[in-house]
């Protein structure tokens, strides 16, 4: 089962609505979990994430030479890593998770956005840069 977010998640693992929680190690507030005396890290493994890329409406014009651009803190450098030349970055915005950054570009609240394929696919977005995943360390953890 899908939540929108890892706190929320761990709310249902707290509650028993659901037995496991996978979670990514660079969840900027992963220490929630390891903190709760309910919960446990039951298991680790190391798998790719989707691939990561810059991405834009697919029915967008011409972009500005210094798009605005929003992602996840955590992938931040990743910014720098795919924008294509010639554009430069004025800032970079954050939003709360990959999903919700391509859903602000296809809002067009943003020119462009930090996002996995899946995101993109799901908002009607499409890439601008070369596609690379994040080699991930995921955590497991359930009810004590």
């Amino acid at each position: 089962m899908l939540r929108t977010t890892y706190g929320q998640a761990l709310e249902d693992l707290k509650a028993g609505t659901v037995s496991h929680v996978v979670v990514a190690n660079a969840y900027r507030d992963i220490h929630h979990f390891y903190m709760a005396d309910d919960i446990a890290l039951a298991s680790v493994f190391v798998m790719d994430t989707p691939l990561y890329g810059i991405a834009r409406r697919a029915d967008g014009g011409p972009l500005p030479d210094r798009p605005r651009v929003v992602t996840h803190p955590s992938p931040r450098p990743l910014v720098d890593q795919l924008l294509p030349a010639p554009y430069q970055l004025p800032e970079v915005a954050t939003a709360d998770s990959t999903s919700q950054a391509a859903q602000a570009v296809a809002e067009r609240r943003y020119d462009l956005a930090l996002t996995t394929e899946p995101a993109a696919t799901r908002h009607g977005l499409r890439f601008i840069s070369r596609l690379r995943p994040i080699r991930m360390v995921w955590l497991v953890f359930v009810r004590t």
